[in-house]
């Protein structure tokens, strides 16, 4: 699948414009066969961290040789952002998150985004909190979608408001003919 997608992106035209050397955490979702997992390159500490939400025990066979070439890409393109900032790559570990087990088989993508809300390079409370009650993630999910759907950014809003109103009165008159029966 990555060998398909351009990684570089020290040309790409949205990115002439970061700047990223205030920044200490990097995030870099991976998909790997319909599971996701976060590559995090954390600066202060020196780390590259791979958060699996699923914790596999196979990461050097399955994840390894990816998240190493992805965080290459990123190096890559830091060395430019941080050129005046003594960065050394080299002196870089590896930390895996040994912490979390998703509940299910289909939530791995939620974690990845509560992860990039809420890692600050260690474990905390705030990432797996109740997070092994399938409601709360499927809550969260909710949330994240209408948060999607109601920004006021999103072109198709209107249209998905109006579609949505529709929806809800023929609902609402399916009861009331069932209502009168």
């Amino acid at each position: 699948y990555y060998n398909k997608v351009d990684l570089d992106i020290t040309n790409k035209e949205w990115a002439k414009n970061l700047s990223f050397t205030e920044c200490n955490l990097w995030f870099f979702p991976y998909c790997n066969n319909k599971h996701y997992i976060m590559i995090c390159v954390n600066i202060k500490a020196e780390r590259f961290e791979v958060l699996d939400s699923l914790r596999h025990k196979d990461f050097e066979k399955t994840y390894k040789s990816m998240a190493e070439r992805v965080v290459q890409y990123a190096i890559n393109y830091m060395k430019t952002q941080f050129a005046d900032k003594a960065v050394r790559w080299e002196r870089f570990s590896w930390f895996k998150l040994e912490k979390v087990t998703q509940p299910d088989q289909i939530s791995c993508g939620m974690y990845v985004i509560r992860w990039m809300r809420h890692w600050e390079g260690k474990y905390n409370s705030a990432l797996t909190k109740d997070w092994k009650r399938i409601d709360l993630i499927n809550e969260e999910r909710e949330c994240l979608m209408l948060d999607i759907i109601l920004d006021e950014e999103n072109l198709e809003r209107e249209r998905i408001m109006k579609e949505a109103t529709k929806y809800c009165n023929m609902k609402n008159k399916k009861k009331e003919l069932k209502g009168r029966k």
